[in-house]
């Protein structure tokens, strides 16, 4: 199979207990979860069928081989130094993330940016931690960030955490270097540890660069908690790996602890065994995928201007998640969900992402076959 017959293809998921695909009539596209629509690569396959022939599905222990894959991917693909002692492992970055928080921060607010992914306002929730919320804002055809009301929460002494998603869902925003070392430097000036999920991080647009927060000075990266999995970049959210990168022994020891003291489950082998192999063999496939869903864009830029000009959106730099602007159709969330679904389509709700940043907005995942994007952009143009 060609690259891109690879990505053009779709196999069937109605009937094989996919999250995505069970919760929608059998008439409707679902594109509301971030989970593509890709098979994930052969290398990813044969190592799963060659570890479930052995047969044996014993206790296991994580191998070395996984770390030094892991590793040498962050390495490879990002230029940060990554040593195995500063790795611990959970089932998903919101578990790390809970916990981690748990461990460290369990007293003061959080602080996060608008829109936001929904479990960034459940997890300080779950924990009884007040929320402070800065909304981000498009300006020139790029989303920002308010450095000055950041400063000002960051300085007020009621937050002790910082959930930083890096790159940004849902808006697809990259951030550089020098707003990444600003951001630190506030929360570092402050006492406020930075929790940094990059789960996307590999999902990178041609011609944008990612920057990880591990690539920073020590005195700024040593202090996060970096969050990161395999699971958007190769399509494997139900194998549940992933990696807490922590350099501070101090941190590391007490967030292992408390998880070692509660029972959190770590991954499965399988999770592992996929892992490992995308890792190691993985990149050609994640580079073709990076410029299949950059097609997509194209695909919905083009539409949107010739077909919907009511609807609009800044392009993303990184993710396959697109932030699509409805507000001059003059619907609210509820009914552009309603008159959605009636056409066949179902997209992210805005307001999940914020009452007051997402209203007028709908998060769409474009990591689908085209042929599928395509009816789903028409399905939208019918409903509206």
């Amino acid at each position: 199979m060609t690259t891109a017959s690879w990505f053009d293809s779709f196999p069937e998921r109605r009937g094989t207990d996919s999250e995505k695909w069970a919760h929608v009539p059998e008439n409707v596209i679902p594109m509301f979860v971030a989970d593509m629509d890709f098979r994930s690569p052969q290398c990813v396959i044969d190592a799963l069928r060659e570890r479930a022939e052995h047969g044996m599905y014993g206790y296991s222990m994580v191998p070395g081989s996984f770390y030094d894959a892991f590793a040498a991917w962050e390495e490879r693909v990002h230029g940060c130094h990554v040593a195995r002692e500063e790795i611990l492992l959970s089932a998903g970055v919101i578990t790390g993330l809970q916990w981690s928080m748990k461990a460290l921060t369990p007293e003061k607010g959080v602080l996060i940016f608008h829109p936001s992914y929904p479990p960034f306002m459940s997890v300080p929730e779950n924990l009884g931690k007040p929320l402070f919320s800065i909304e981000m804002e498009a300006r020139d055809g790029a989303w920002t960030v308010d450095f000055d009301a950041f400063e000002k929460i960051a300085a007020g002494g009621e937050v002790d955490a910082f959930i930083l998603c890096n790159p940004h869902n849902p808006t697809g925003r990259v951030w550089s270097r020098e707003e990444l070392t600003r951001m630190l430097s506030i929360c570092h000036a402050h006492g406020i540890t930075v929790y940094s999920d990059e789960i996307h991080g590999d999902i990178i647009m041609p011609g944008e660069e990612f920057v990880s927060v591990l690539s920073l000075p020590e005195e700024l990266s040593g202090e996060a908690v970096v969050l990161t999995a395999p699971s958007k970049t190769f399509n494997l959210p139900g194998l549940q790996t992933s990696c807490i990168v922590v350099r501070s022994s101090e941190k590391r020891q007490k967030i292992a602890a408390l998880m070692r003291k509660n029972h959190i489950p770590g991954p499965t082998f399988m999770g592992i065994t996929a892992a490992t192999a995308a890792y190691r063999e993985g990149e050609e496939w994640m580079r073709e995928m990076n410029r299949y869903v950059s097609g997509n864009f194209d695909l919905m830029t083009e539409f949107f201007a010739r077909k919907l000009p009511q609807v609009s959106f800044i392009r993303p730099q990184a993710t396959y998640l697109a932030w699509l602007d409805f507000r001059r159709t003059g619907l609210n969330a509820d009914e552009l969900d309603r008159r959605l679904v009636q056409a066949g389509v179902q997209l992210g709700k805005g307001t999940n992402f914020g009452k007051k940043a997402g209203e007028g907005y709908m998060r769409l995942t474009a990591a689908c076959p085209r042929r599928l994007l395509s009816e789903a952009l028409e399905r939208i143009r019918t409903a509206l």
